[in-house]
């Protein structure tokens, strides 16, 4: 099976076309975009839409939520308008400031909530943005039993992973892995029918280079953030003790029975 990226921002990259190609013929085929406002779903739909290797998701990110109280009219209607959304997200929390002007935690909590109330009634999985933040998301998705969906990008150790196992949701691994080992035991030991791969691209390429300052995180296409996919394979199959191309076909399951594809 060849691979499915569960979380990338192919309308961030200057040529996502020439980065999708060189992609592919390292094996990776499928890409999940994800949403974070409505001018952002737009641009998406209209660079995406009718590229079969490509599916959409809209939400509103925590760092983008509109200032007055969850009002998800605009989200409900976008849906009506467009079936080909397989999932809602990027929604979430995020408790790390990185500006005075952040939401607040409970703004972000009230958004939160509305829109998986629009993921149950929709039958859609989620997509989490979750950063310190884990116990809070948790309390929410007890609200709501019937949501399923993924943690993208999750950091964290093996109870609080196996937490979200527990819920029933599905774990994003991404590029940190090679900065974390807390993070790397976390998802080298859950159930491999629990694990997706992402870049997050261009985003946790850029997050981790910044935080670490060494080399540990040596990426395979220096211009193409999409290869970085490969690389996160690879390391958590070494963690796990699995041939790298039968770990890829398993995370690649997993995204496809999640999301479709």
């Amino acid at each position: 099976m060849a691979g499915f990226d569960s979380h990338c921002h192919l309308d961030f990259l200057d040529d996502p076309g020439h980065c999708m190609a060189s992609a592919q013929s390292a094996g990776l085929d499928h890409w999940l975009v994800p949403g974070t406002g409505p001018d952002q779903w737009q641009q998406a739909h209209r660079q995406f839409s009718a590229e079969p290797r490509v599916s959409l998701a809209a939400g509103h990110h925590p760092w983008f939520l509109p200032e007055q109280p969850a009002d998800t009219r605009t989200l409900v209607s976008w849906l009506d308008r467009h079936s080909d959304c397989v999932a809602i997200g990027e929604i979430g929390l995020d408790f790390f400031k990185h500006h005075p002007e952040s939401p607040s935690a409970q703004h972000q909590f009230d958004w939160f909530l509305a829109q998986l109330a629009i993921a149950r009634d929709r039958n859609l999985p989620v997509i989490i943005h979750s950063v310190k933040a884990h116990d809070r998301i948790l309390q929410g998705l007890k609200r709501f039993p019937s949501v399923v969906g993924v943690v993208h990008g999750f950091v964290g150790p093996y109870v609080q992973a196996m937490a979200y196992v527990d819920r029933g949701l599905y774990l994003g691994a991404g590029s940190v892995i090679f900065q974390s080992a807390k993070t790397l035991d976390a998802l080298a030991r859950i159930p491999a029918e629990r694990v997706l791969v992402e870049t997050d691209a261009p985003d946790q390429r850029i997050a981790v280079q910044h935080l670490s300052g060494s080399h540990s995180f040596q990426p395979e296409g220096l211009d193409n953030p999409l290869l970085d996919w490969s690389s996160t394979v690879s390391r958590l199959a070494e963690a796990r003790g699995l041939k790298p191309e039968m770990f890829q076909e398993q995370v690649s399951q997993n995204a496809t029975v999640l999301f479709g594809g």
